[in-house]
């Protein structure tokens, strides 16, 4: 009996995940727009524009933790003190930007 290949709709590339996001939020941003052309009611354009936040950070956490990511991979490719501190405090600075 042939296995079947089960093929995966996700992204592999981290950049194509974040791509991806951002066109559907783009896509958002534009209904949205069509909304307010629309005249419709403001509780529908409101709960659309709670989407469009949750979209945000949604992609902001996967930018902030492929970030992390690089910034541990270059602490230990560079052991020096200095640069280890100097990866931590802008690790910690992009974890501070990061909307919440």
């Amino acid at each position: 009996m042939p296995s079947k290949t089960v093929r995966s709709t996700e992204p592999t590339d981290p950049r194509d995940d974040i791509l991806k996001r951002l066109r559907r939020i783009e896509g958002q941003v534009r209904g949205i727009q069509r909304m307010i052309e629309e005249d419709r009611a403001c509780r529908d354009v409101l709960d659309q524009l709670a989407s469009i936040q949750q979209a945000v950070r949604g992609v902001s956490g996967v930018v902030a933790q492929r970030y992390a990511l690089e910034c541990i991979a270059s602490a230990q490719e560079n052991v020096s003190d200095g640069h280890a501190q100097e990866t931590a405090v802008a690790l910690v600075d992009a974890i501070m930007r990061a909307p919440r």
